[in-house]
């Protein structure tokens, strides 16, 4: 193992690459997608389509290479200043929409709006600060607000052959701020019931032109069918694989690890197979008041639920917790796992009875 440490010259960094042989270029988070194909496709290793390399990170670029392949998308304008995305609105009839950075991650500037003066101010916020990556936002996107059941489908590809690792029903709910953050997500079987958006996130990423490696797409089920969120040509964030794999025999990094070690294991890999021995649940911590950091009896509270399996933690190393109001700024993420349902419902309840009662402070 070396650290090559930060190169701001790619043509040297590939040289050093060269120099180690190396058999694959993989990214460790959505900062490093573009990056880590562009190296791919120079040292002719496996990659994905550098002409679609656009589509994922631009939001609306990625809807427009869904409607191309016949895929639905959400209806959304590009715009580059607070009053086209106020005509926008205008325009959908009142109908509640999202405002969001072109290209973020997580739930970066993310704000749902249902009243021009909130579309308004949202869009203000996107365009006077950078996103999480510390780029300027120089345009924004104005989408449709998608009803439904939000599910998460990660893959695995190899040579346009996409195969599924795990599938997650996810929930957020909306702040007093307008701002969509996490509340829970539960692990579902890939079953007939799912046969829908089995269909549709795979016929996502062939649009998209991902062929090779990790993929993290999040897509809304609505009357309509399902559609795409977004998708992410890496490996999920905020995932705990090992407790995935002890649970199902599978997980997103293990699949992962299959494709690139063990061609035959990813080849008689069936998703279908796949069997949950408990329900599994991800309940996202959420600190309702700033407040200084306590001695750590918080985590021993959560510890001592009689379904806690796991708990990683985010934004706790400061000497004062912020309020949460995404994804950065969570507390962390815990793991429930159960016989059944009402198990975890108890326990997740009691987790923001505890957040309620200023739970980080202690």
């Amino acid at each position: 193992m070396a650290d090559l440490g930060h190169h701001d010259d790619a043509e040297h960094l590939l040289d050093e690459l060269h120099a180690f042989g190396v058999a694959r270029v993989l990214p460790g988070s959505e900062r490093g997608v573009l990056l880590a194909n562009k190296l791919s496709h120079r040292l002719g290793l496996p990659g994905n389509e550098v002409s679609m390399a656009r589509a994922w990170r631009d939001k609306y670029a990625m809807a427009a290479a869904l409607r191309a392949m016949g895929l639905d998308a959400p209806r959304s304008a590009l715009v580059d200043d607070v009053a086209s995305a106020v005509a926008y609105f205008d325009a959908q009839g009142g109908r509640p929409v999202v405002v969001k950075p072109v290209s973020s991650a997580g739930t970066d500037g993310v704000r749902i709006c249902p009243t021009e003066d909130e579309v308004r101010d949202a869009a203000m916020s996107v365009l006077s600060h950078p996103n999480i990556y510390g780029h300027k936002n120089a345009s924004l996107l104005v989408q449709e607000r998608l009803d439904g059941v939000e599910h998460i489908v990660n893959t695995v590809s190899v040579d346009g052959v996409h195969k599924i690792s795990d599938v997650w029903v996810s929930n957020k709910r909306v702040e007093a701020t307008g701002l969509p953050f996490y509340d829970y997500q539960d692990a579902v079987p890939v079953d007939d019931a799912l046969a829908a958006v089995v269909r549709y996130a795979k016929d996502a990423l062939t649009a998209l032109g991902i062929r090779n490696g990790a993929a993290h797409t999040e897509l809304m089920v609505t009357d309509r069918g399902p559609v795409l969120i977004e998708t992410g040509a890496r490996l999920m964030g905020s995932s705990m694989p090992d407790l995935t794999y002890r649970l199902t025999g599978m997980s997103h990094v293990h699949l992962l690890c299959a494709a690139l070690c063990d061609p035959a294991a990813f080849d008689r890999y069936d998703e279908t197979k796949v069997v949950h021995s408990k329900r599994m649940r991800y309940v996202w911590l959420s600190n309702q008041r700033a407040c200084a950091r306590g001695p750590g009896a918080w985590q021993a509270e959560l510890g001592a639920l009689p379904t806690f399996a796991e708990l990683s933690t985010f934004a706790v190393s400061q000497d004062v917790i912020p309020q949460t109001v995404d994804v950065i700024t969570a507390p962390g993420l815990v793991a429930l796992v159960g016989d059944d349902d009402a198990d975890l419902d108890r326990d997740h309840r009691a987790i923001r009875a505890l957040e309620a009662d200023d739970l980080y402070a202690r």
